[in-house]
């Protein structure tokens, strides 16, 4: 089976992405059954600070027990875990 033009540019993508070095800081902190994660990653990043290419978001995305905000160059993600989790 011959690979497609579009199936070798993402092995090539794959391939970056492995070479490239990351420059990302996340921290993760607990409030009870609250789970806060603080993300940032440099905007020189391959797919940028917050995937996709973009290096600026703000905003807010919520579903299920999950918020996170989008902050320009970070992240906070506030997870709220079910007992026992």
């Amino acid at each position: 089976m011959a690979i497609t033009e579009e199936e070798r540019a993402i092995l090539d993508v794959i391939r970056l992405n492995k070479a490239a070095k990351r420059k990302e800081i996340t921290r993760k902190f607990n409030l009870g059954n609250l789970r806060i994660t603080f993300n940032w990653r440099s905007k020189s990043n391959l797919w940028g600070r917050f995937g996709g290419g973009w290096n600026w978001e703000l905003g807010f995305v919520a579903g299920g027990s999950t918020l996170i905000l989008n902050l320009l160059v970070f992240s906070l993600r506030f997870h709220w875990a079910k007992d026992g989790h």
